[in-house]
């Protein structure tokens, strides 16, 4: 499916992390331009959606057998916003995995508030 990928990098605690969490899945975000295309192809290769609704900035593909995850979008402010939150959750070092969900929301969604209805 490397045809309808844009750009890609690793992302998660794997990266952010230093030492990076090695007992947690692989994240890799990806901007596409053909997202309805790449999704199906990622379905036929054993991939399962694992999240997205309608309306949704991207969709959540896992491998059941492996521990890798993809985020695929096609909307590049989204995959931009994304990388700028992982990168300053880097420079941040958020061990914690509860502060680099809060990071994420705050900086893609702008939601500041750090309880389940956030």
């Amino acid at each position: 499916f490397k045809d309808y990928v844009v750009l890609f990098e690793f992302v998660g605690s794997r990266v952010t992390c230093n030492p990076p969490i090695m007992d947690t899945d692989e994240d890799i975000l990806i901007l596409t331009d053909n997202l309805e295309e790449i999704v199906t192809k990622c379905l036929l290769l054993g991939f399962a959606e694992i999240g997205s609704y309608p309306g949704s900035e991207f969709i959540s593909l896992k491998r059941p057998e492996e521990t890798l995850n993809l985020i695929i979008t096609d909307k590049k402010d989204f995959y931009d916003l994304f990388m700028f939150a992982t990168k300053l959750a880097t420079s941040l070092n958020l061990m914690a995995k509860k502060d680099r969900i809060i990071l994420f929301q705050a900086i893609l969604y702008g939601k500041v508030d750090n309880n389940d209805n956030a």
